[in-house]
């Protein structure tokens, strides 16, 4: 019995360790307002064959019409892009704290934050960007 708990236990405390580093360098990601990394990723719950490149940067609120008119066009804006396996982009602009807008499909997102605190991401499962419904949209770890 002793055989199997001792690397039960060594399996359990390096995935813990791995989730832990994860949330350690996403948290890191996305305190820099200008970075690329490579990280494993979802879309609507189905995760990709490859890791997504993710780039954080800023653009011009010009962007979008709806910025430009919210923040003057000239508004410099943090801009989330996504570039998938199959070399599909994704591109999410800043609207709000935690708001975000597909500048392609043009709806509205937002990125999950902590149940006990609304004003800190909750990053244990990674990056989430949910919909309106609060299902996963799109996931970064």
């Amino acid at each position: 019995m002793k055989e199997f708990i001792k690397p039960g236990l060594i399996l359990a405390c390096l995935l813990g360790s791995v989730q832990a580093n994860a949330e350690t360098s996403i948290a890191k990601f996305m305190s820099a307002s200008q970075a690329s990394a490579s990280f494993s990723c979802a879309y609507k719950g189905k995760a990709a064959s490859k890791k997504c490149v993710v780039t954080r940067s800023t653009v011009k609120a010009s962007v979008d019409p709806i910025a430009a008119q919210i923040y003057g066009a000239d508004e410099s804006l943090s801009l989330l892009t996504i570039k998938w396996p199959d070399n599909d982009v994704s591109r999410y602009l800043s609207m709000d704290s935690w708001e975000l807008k597909n500048l392609g499909d043009k709806k509205t997102y937002r990125l999950k934050t902590s149940q006990s605190d609304d004003s800190r991401l909750d990053l244990r499962r990674g990056l989430i960007i949910q919909s309106d419904a609060s299902a996963e949209h799109v996931r970064i770890w």
